[in-house]
């Protein structure tokens, strides 16, 4: 036993913390992947501790182990086939009641256990106290009070692990009523009689509940007819009660839960109204939430578009600038032949300098994002929004997944499973698309910069608002047509209001950033260099003469109804965006980037010194410029934004009008989603919501765009 790995299953309820324990433990981020034959994800840690080998395993956030959700199947799957040594139950110390019941199934498997007091210091400053010493003698298992976030007992949860495995420490069992127990006895000997391959307790109360997927697992192990006086046994018991199974097994649970929580638990003489309810008062009214949760998201954008300014110009021309200047230098001295620099600086520097560009924006823009979602804000979103969803025929816990959206789609996707409805997830899933995603920031932050520099963020943000109320049509439509049916009620937890401390915003944002950046560098770096192929053949043809000018022109006519069909390029950039649309801004930068690269000259450069000397002046200048704005934005004064356009920015200014411009937004807003989101829909649903779900996406974006062009000529813009 010393010799071999020890697997360690984390397990609790959703928001408990098991991930930020693990990560404390551990000192190294998890490695995600998926479980086997599902898309779930998968988070584990190995590390050494004490000579000893931890393989330490994130179960998904799950409520109890009867495999009503994927999670709580793959939950279930793990612990009853995955052998872990010890189970680690994580529990929120400020919600005993709730988090109890899962550890009451836990406790049937009879696997040595750690119970974890997760968030213990807000469970103190609440004013509660807990016999920690009676409380670990009636569960019969080590319990360890710690707060994640700030590392406190974090280091005792690995030696508690080795105590509860050295000396088999298990969870103490509860003991239901005299009736349900002499059942349970009796399917128990039934059991131990054909050798049962698990646990004896927990097969025993999973028989008597009927637990389907159990039943299907058993029987493939044991090749045995389970005998009818099960269901006798099953009937008696409703009988005597009057209630299912389920709910009597539940009801005595949540009555343990109960009597013990009376023992050890100690509340405060007068409880203090808490925080979260006075909070709730305000930002869940009917009547002001939704206003409030409006007004926060435009003042975001209005933040991250006006504090990122500085440094988009001041990224844009380093790369465009800066780099391309000095870098043509050297091909010019290493006699490096027309194409090179061509490829090089016209092709891959020009697009992907210019997404780049963006990644101050995209950095400020996730900060607020992790703040509203680690602090508990965005599930409390998805109840304000319940009424309008419920006029779809969804309900508000399908907003989670369209929130999560707004990041990336795909992880979006994979959020549909905490629905329990087939036919709601689908829909929900077919409605993701048409929220905006990040990849599609840096398009709207390019036309907004170029057209709309005052009102940036309005657009931007009309941009997400318009995305939100075309699912809502979409839904509705689909709703009464292909997914007919009621919604179902809306039941979901709110987790208390909480401020993120540093680390977790940090790590948050920069997982997402360096998301981004390293699809700048791999992805959309071998799009660049296709797309410059494509528009360089045949060699020296002029860019409307090549493949892809030819092959743009053609198709282009389709789109004149929606104001940018006249000039091939824009219609060219979406062709390639449907890989990633961040490719789309790369596309546009090369696109309007090509004319003239071939006659600028680099063989008279300057002083280097003194260019990296502007650029360094130019940074500095840049957060001094950033502070103006984001006070300036907050405040009454007027903001005055001085901002020397780029070389593709005056060609797009060229090619484009303000109404052509928003046009062209909205069809990006709305147009065919990413492959991998596309894989996701495979993976998920078939090919038949694959080929759904492009049809909705190649249609309605046409069809919206064309439509506020058109109203927009009537209106007299232009």
């Amino acid at each position: 036993m010393s010799d071999r790995e020890i697997v360690i299953a984390f397990v609790g309820n959703p928001n408990v913390g098991k991930t930020a324990l693990i990560n404390a433990i551990s000192g190294a981020e998890l490695k995600v992947g998926n479980w086997p034959g599902v898309t779930v994800e998968k988070k584990e840690a190995i590390f050494t501790y004490k000579g000893r080998r931890f393989r330490l395993v994130d179960l998904p956030g799950i409520y109890s182990l009867s495999p009503y959700t994927l999670e709580e199947k793959i939950s279930q799957e793990f612990l009853l086939d995955g052998r872990p040594d010890v189970v680690v139950n994580v529990l929120d110390s400020t919600n005993l009641e709730r988090n109890l019941y899962l550890t009451t199934q836990l406790a049937d498997l009879g696997l040595p256990a750690v119970l974890v007091l997760n968030m213990w210091d807000e469970f103190q400053a609440k004013g509660y106290s807990l016999d920690l010493r009676m409380f670990e003698g009636v569960m019969g298992v080590p319990c360890v009070p710690t707060a994640a976030t700030k590392g406190m007992g974090v280091s005792q949860i690995l030696d508690a692990v080795l105590d509860a495995l050295q000396e088999r420490r298990v969870l103490r069992v509860v003991r239901f009523d005299e009736v349900v127990e002499e059942e349970l006895e009796r399917i128990e000997e039934m059991l131990r009689d054909i050798e049962c391959p698990y646990p004896l307790r927990w097969s025993s109360v999973k028989l008597l509940e009927k637990d389907h997927f159990f039943i299907e697992k058993l029987q493939e192990k044991i090749e045995y007819e389970l005998p009818p006086w099960i269901d006798e046994s099953r009937r008696k018991i409703e009988r005597y009660y009057n209630e299912d199974v389920d709910t009597v097994l539940a009801v005595q649970r949540h009555g343990y839960i109960n009597g013990l929580l009376k023992e050890v638990l100690k509340k405060p003489v007068q409880r203090r109204i808490e925080l979260t309810s006075v909070v709730d008062n305000i930002l869940l009214n009917r009547v002001v939430g939704l206003p409030i949760f409006l007004l926060l998201v435009y003042l975001m954008f209005k933040v991250t578009f006006d504090g990122s300014a500085p440094f988009v110009d001041w990224l844009d021309g380093f790369f465009n600038g800066f780099v391309a200047k000095w870098l043509g230098y050297l091909f010019f001295k290493l006699g490096l032949p027309g194409w090179v620099n061509s490829l090089v600086i016209g092709g891959v520097l020009q697009g992907v300098g210019l997404v780049l560009s963006f990644v101050p924006l995209m950095l400020l823009l996730y900060i607020f994002m992790s703040f509203l979602e680690e602090s508990g804000y965005m599930a409390r979103a998805a109840f304000l929004m319940d009424r309008i969803m419920h006029a779809v025929g969804l309900h508000g816990k399908s907003f989670i997944p369209l929130v999560i959206g707004f990041g990336c789609n795909v992880p979006a996707i994979l959020a549909t499973r905490a629905l329990e409805n087939e036919r709601d997830r689908k829909l929900t899933a077919l409605l993701i698309p048409f929220m905006s995603c990040g990849a599609r920031l840096p398009i709207y932050a390019l036309f907004a910069g170029v057209f709309f520099t005052k009102h940036r963020a309005e657009v931007v943000f009309s941009m997400y608002l318009l995305g939100m109320l075309i699912s809502l049509i979409v839904g509705f439509i689909l709703r009464r047509t292909v997914f007919s049916g009621e919604a179902p009620p809306f039941i979901m937890e709110l987790p208390p209001y909480r401020i993120p401390t540093f680390k977790m915003l940090w790590r948050s944002t920069w997982l997402r950033t360096k998301a981004f950046i390293k699809k700048a560098g791999t992805v959309i770096v071998a799009a660049m260099v296709i797309l410059w192929v494509f528009l360089n053949v045949p060699f020296g043809a002029p860019p409307e003469k090549t493949i892809l000018g030819r092959v743009s022109s053609a198709i282009s006519v389709l789109f004149v109804p929606a104001g940018f069909g006249r000039d091939w390029r824009p219609v060219a950039a979406l062709i390639p965006g449907t890989a990633a649309k961040e490719i789309i801004v790369g596309a546009l930068g090369q696109l309007y980037g090509v004319a003239g690269k071939d006659e600028e000259n680099y063989s008279h450069p300057g002083s280097f010194v003194k260019d990296l000397k502007e650029q360094a002046e130019g940074f500095v200048g840049a957060f001094k410029e950033a502070f103006r704005l984001i006070f300036a934005s907050l405040g009454s004064q007027a903001l005055s934004v001085e901002e020397e356009e780029s070389s593709v920015a005056s060609a797009i200014k060229k090619s484009f009008t303000p109404l052509s411009a928003f046009s062209y937004m909205v069809f990006c807003l709305l147009w065919m989603p990413c492959v991998a989101t596309l894989g996701m829909f495979y993976k998920e649903f078939g090919w038949s919501m694959v080929g759904l779900s492009v049809l909705l996406t190649t249609s309605v974006p046409w069809l919206v765009s064309t439509v506020i062009y058109t109203v927009g000529r009537l209106l007299g813009y232009s």
